[in-house]
Order: structure tokens, then sequence, then C-alpha cells
């Protein structure tokens, strides 16, 4: 497993709703080891905050992704959206969440793609922006692949 975590500040949120699907494959496919990864990671201000999450697996014979998001602003607005694609070999999740007020904004991505038998990526990138003040940066990535192969 690689996990690369880049952060101006600690996630402050918690994912609160999920998208979830799975697909199974043909039988007479041999079963492999599992492979499960994902990331999360959201950014928050005194007024606004986004947040979201992603993960997926796969063994070989079946293959699923699950994901989600949560948004809040006091005085502005806050939406979320997530959405899924898969097939036989290769599912993909995404979900967004963005707040923003007068003064603040917030937004939140994961994207999680599993490919049937072979890796689980996900990549979490985060951000919040105060009026007058630099922006705030987060990214989290995670690969994870069957025990003894390389990412690529």
């Amino acid at each position: 497993m690689t996990t690369r975590r880049t952060s101006a500040r600690a996630p402050a949120l918690i994912a609160a709703s999920a998208l979830a699907l799975g697909l199974g494959l043909a039988p007479g496919l041999s079963v492999a080891q599992t492979i499960q990864g994902g990331t999360s990671g959201g950014l928050s201000g005194p007024g606004v905050g986004a947040s979201t999450y992603g993960s997926g697996s796969t063994d070989g014979t079946s293959i699923g992704v699950t994901g989600g998001g949560d948004a809040y602003a006091g005085d502005g607005t806050a939406t979320t959206r997530s959405d899924a694609k898969l097939n036989e070999r290769r599912a993909m999740q995404r979900s967004v969440a963005t707040a923003r007020d007068e003064d603040e904004r917030a937004r939140s991505r994961t994207h999680t793609v599993v490919r049937q038998g072979e890796v689980v990526r996900s990549r979490t990138t985060s951000s919040y922006k105060a009026r007058g003040e630099k922006p705030e940066r987060e990214t989290v990535v995670t690969v994870v692949k069957p025990d003894g192969a390389a990412p690529r």
C-alpha cells in the first residue's frame, strides 16, 4: 500500500451520506486475495465546511465502491453530489461537497477507481479559503495492489 498525505490543516468533518454499488462476476474465475482501500478528508472554517470519502474493494470475482460527503454553510449554500459507474472490469466513484458564504468557501472531492483483481486507487482533495487569506489545501492519495505488486 502506498499512502501520501499533504495537509495544511487536519480534517475536521466526518462524512454522513453514502452511495454503494457492487457487481458480481461470472462463476469460474479464481478467487484472489481481497484488495481494499480508500481515502477521506475535509476542511472547515468558522462558518463553512466540506468533507468527502470514498473506498473500494475487489477480490478477483467481485468489485465494489462506496462514497459520500457532507457540507455545511451557516449563512450560505452547501451542496453534495455522489455518483458511480461500473462494468465487469472497473468501478469508479466520485463525491463532491462544496460550501460557501459571503466570506468563506470550502470544497472537497474524492475519486475512487477499482480495477477488477488489480488495484484500488483513491484521491481526496480538499480546500478552504477565507476572504483576504491564502487558501488551505489537503490531498490524500492511496494506491493498493495485491501483495508483491508495485504501484504504477
